[in-house]
């Protein structure tokens, strides 16, 4: 059980579009019921337009999308005319709403079978920018990793070599007996493979082209989780 397959989440083991847009129509429904207005003055794009200006005030936060929604939350609620600590206080309640939805999430074909079949040799674990809970049981995967490094937790993202390193040292093995599956060519693929670890593209049904300014090619790539299991064996060899 040396090795350690770390697996990023959104759009590696389901689509993160339609989360959320749902969370997001949850939140304009949660506003709305109890500040009627509110849904219409912060649509989405207003919304994304505060978010920027959150951003731009507080640079730290761009790695933490919890905070930064809370951040953005707590600015709309302001700008409405609530006082600044019933502000604070409605915006966390309305994160946690908002987070009760993220976790709502719909499975990739075959992943709890990769993951089942993989766990009997393999130890597990998640590295991911999101702020999705693998353990929710909504989610209902906790069963099948070790532990997960998030972004939002740790304070470091993808690609930064730190958030792989970390991964690895919990795990108590090498760097170098790390292998991490995911989507994006950058944050997961440049990611781990600067860290000093193996990665595996997930390019699902090979709808994508490698492009040249990405850097040097994963180790290996996939276009279904089933082929996981026997790439995975491959990079051992």
């Amino acid at each position: 059980m040396s090795l350690l397959i770390t697996f990023d989440l959104d759009n590696t083991l389901w689509d993160v579009a339609p989360v959320i847009m749902r969370a997001e129509y949850a939140m304009e429904s949660w506003f709305e019921e109890r500040f009627p207005g509110f849904s219409v003055q912060y649509s989405l794009l207003a919304r994304e337009e505060l978010k920027s200006q959150v951003l731009s005030k507080n640079p730290e936060l761009t790695t933490n999308l919890t905070a930064t929604r809370l951040a953005l939350y707590q600015l709309a609620l302001k700008k409405f005319g609530l006082p600044t600590e019933e502000a604070e206080s409605v915006a966390g309640a309305a994160l946690a709403h908002f987070c009760e939805w993220r976790q709502k999430v719909d499975l990739y074909p075959h992943v709890v079978d990769v993951l089942e079949a993989l766990g009997q040799n393999y130890t597990l674990a998640v590295i991911t920018n999101g702020n999705a809970d693998v353990f929710h049981p909504y989610v209902g995967l906790g069963q099948y990793f070790e532990f997960a490094v998030r972004a939002d937790q740790v304070g470091v993202a993808k690609p930064a070599v730190d958030v792989f390193s970390m991964a690895a040292k919990k795990a108590g093995v090498d760097i170098s007996e790390l292998i991490h599956v995911g989507d994006h060519p950058v944050d997961d693929v440049f990611g781990a493979s600067n860290a000093g670890a193996k990665s595996i593209w997930f390019n699902r049904h090979g709808a994508q082209r490698w492009g040249d300014d990405w850097g040097a090619r994963s180790h290996a790539e996939i276009h279904s989780l089933l082929e996981l299991p026997t790439v995975i064996r491959s990079l051992r060899l």
